[in-house]
């Protein structure tokens, strides 16, 4: 089945502030591009993202994180070009739960210094239609049960969003339709969708697997 966001899928886009961007979907010779927009990220975002202090990407990491088969495994990346070098600057992807393939789970990185500009929102929107067309029906995160705040907003976000509990984390699962509805223009700076994209940048949301937290 064709797919609009396949290996030949490229679009030049421009953030809040004027800056240009482009977006493709990442790639097995990507792995410079990723191991240079790490450094990049700076320590407080790397200990969020893996919960350790973590200084580098192993060539597993970077093999899991660009080797992809852009049916269960889909990440869509951004770059810009200063001084006429293309540099990586976010990845969108998610990942379908291997015992549900109409659920995924996904990720959002963006370099520290390309964020807020609504880069997140913008490759939120584009992950979303990846995994629609797709068959993904529903997107997961875990979360804290203790997080009261966090499930408030995602319910917020999708009203049709279900709990299921882990031990001391829920698996909270949207319904990609009212994820993509929320992702209309006209979605306000303090809507549900900006604080959730903003919790994801954090990395107070989380994929289950290390090596997906990227």
């Amino acid at each position: 089945m064709s797919h609009r966001f396949d290996e030949c899928y490229q679009e030049d886009a421009v953030l809040t502030d004027g800056t240009r961007i482009h977006m493709r979907l990442v790639r097995a010779d990507d792995k410079a591009l990723m191991r240079e927009a790490w450094d990049r990220v700076s320590s407080e975002s790397r200990y969020r993202r893996f919960l350790c202090a973590k200084s580098a990407l192993s060539d597993a990491e970077l093999r899991y994180l660009t080797e992809l088969d852009n049916e269960n495994h889909v990440a869509i990346g951004a770059s810009w070009r200063r001084d006429g070098v293309e540099q990586a600057i976010g990845v969108a992807r998610f990942i379908r739960l291997r015992d549900r393939p109409g659920a995924a789970e996904p990720a959002i990185v963006v370099t520290d210094d390309a964020q807020g500009r609504g880069l997140g929102r913008l490759l939120l929107t584009r992950l979303a239609a990846a995994a629609i067309e797709r068959g993904v029906e529903r997107f997961v995160c875990d979360v804290l049960a203790s997080n009261d705040a966090m499930r408030a907003l995602l319910h917020e976000l999708a009203p049709g969003a279900v709990e299921h509990a882990e031990g001391g984390v829920l698996s909270v699962e949207m319904p990609l339709a009212e994820v993509a509805e929320a992702l209309e223009p006209a979605a306000s700076s303090d809507s549900p969708l900006r604080r959730l994209l903003r919790l994801f940048a954090e990395g107070a949301l989380r994929l289950r697997e290390t090596l997906t937290k990227l």
